[in-house]
């Protein structure tokens, strides 16, 4: 009876402590006090004490088995955001819109090894519009869609050299380097295959990027429609060690891209927008951009330039945008760090970009548009923002279509 007095003793003793503690001092004090006062004897305490001991080995050569188990597998990582919008429209020849739009997005990554990467992410959004993952609360509670955005593989071998490699497949985010929405949607997502060089010099980097994405291959055969795209750019520090904040951070990016859309001219391709005409031959895009980073009084600061033009679009195959963005809204509430305000001007001919992938919100989306758009975006709280944003838009030709957009966005990330 006593022996087994002294197991429940020593028992709730353990509970407390971690295996590394468990033949720590206080179950000695424990089993001594017991044969102090006659309750154990030394012959049952030394006895308690070696079966205690092997419990713990059991304990801890468990505990390691776990780790193992743990540490062999995927890193994984979740991560999204949500985002909480009203939009006012006014539009020339249509009646005033007011909406409120919901936005979730959640992924996952799993790290296989230190060169393969796999993902996923699933968003609210439509299955018919590729540029947009809002759903709109326009349906008496109804449930809203959940789509698959991405599922992809990326490998990174590592070269150990200043070339560095990068391929992915599936579907997958924007694999250029883009300096604003004006061809590409920013909620547009890529299907097919893409890689990426990147050479790592001493004051900059040089970088070169291909792709080849399926547009529709239902029904096409051979002729399916297809997007085709390299891109070779670079990006440089050319005056890091100057004594000036603004030039010593100064940073130069610059880019050439081609995208080559083979058999869409005069294809019944679902998902597009508005504004491509007739006169579109094909679209054949050159897309050279330019983007300065620096900072300004400790705030940072981005300039950029995009041009577009299409040499099979016609007379109206031309498009261009020029911004600024002052601030990142990262710190709650902090003049410097949490405050960024931005502008550009675009204008972006009728056949100038293929238009079922243009910015869907300047001039409600799709191409033929021009005007000014200005945010002002404030950091809240913890990991979330509140941005209002104007668009003032107009028609390049055809009738006169002003369209006036005032959003107010709150957005968290996860």
């Amino acid at each position: 009876m006593r022996k087994w007095t002294a197991l429940a003793a020593a028992f709730l003793v353990a509970c407390f402590l971690s295996p590394s503690q468990l033949f720590a001092s206080e179950v000695d004090v424990l089993l001594d006090k017991l044969v102090e006062k006659g309750l154990l004897t030394r012959a049952d305490a030394e006895e308690v004490r070696g079966e205690m001991k092997a419990e713990s080995r059991a304990a801890i050569s468990s505990t390691e088995d776990v780790a193992v188990v743990k540490t062999a597998g995927p890193e994984w990582k979740v991560s999204g955001d949500i985002r909480l919008r009203n939009e006012y429209r006014e539009r020339t020849g249509s009646t005033s819109q007011n909406r409120q739009r919901v936005r979730f997005r959640v992924g996952v990554d799993a790290k296989i090894s230190d060169e393969l990467k796999v993902g996923a992410r699933v968003a609210t959004g439509s299955l018919t519009d590729p540029v947009s993952t809002n759903q709109t609360f326009d349906d008496t509670f109804v449930k809203k869609n959940f789509n698959l955005d991405r599922a992809y593989i990326k490998w990174t071998p590592d070269t150990e050299s200043s070339v560095k490699v990068m391929a992915e497949g599936g579907i997958f985010g924007n694999p250029f380097h883009t300096v604003s929405p004006m061809i590409w949607d920013d909620d547009l997502s890529f299907a097919g295959v893409a890689g990426k060089l990147t050479h790592e010099g001493e004051i900059g980097d040089v970088f070169l990027v291909l792709g080849v994405f399926p547009v529709d291959s239902d029904g096409y055969g051979s002729d399916a429609p297809t997007l085709y795209s390299t891109q070779l750019g670079a990006s440089v520090k050319p005056f890091e060690n100057a004594r000036s904040e603004f030039a010593g951070n100064l940073k130069v990016t610059g880019a050439f891209a081609f995208h080559i859309f083979q058999n869409t001219a005069n294809k019944a391709i679902i998902n597009t927008q508005t504004g491509n005409t007739a006169a579109a031959s094909d679209f054949n895009e050159f897309n050279p951009s330019i983007q300065l980073d620096t900072k300004i009084a400790a705030v940072p600061f981005k300039l950029f330039a995009d041009y577009v033009n299409n040499d099979g679009g016609g007379s109206q195959d031309t498009g261009y945008l020029v911004g600024f963005k002052l601030g990142k809204a990262k710190e709650p509430w902090s003049l410097k760090k949490g405050v960024e305000v931005g502008y550009f001007y675009e204008k972006l001919e009728a056949d100038a970009a293929f238009d079922a992938f243009v910015d869907s919100d300047f001039g409600s989306g799709g191409t033929n548009h021009k005007g000014h758009k200005v945010w002002l975006k404030l950091a809240t709280l913890e990991n979330s923002s509140l941005q209002f944003a104007y668009f003032d838009t107009k028609a390049v030709t055809g009738a006169v279509a002003d369209n006036d957009t005032f959003q107010v966005d709150w957005v968290t990330k996860f």
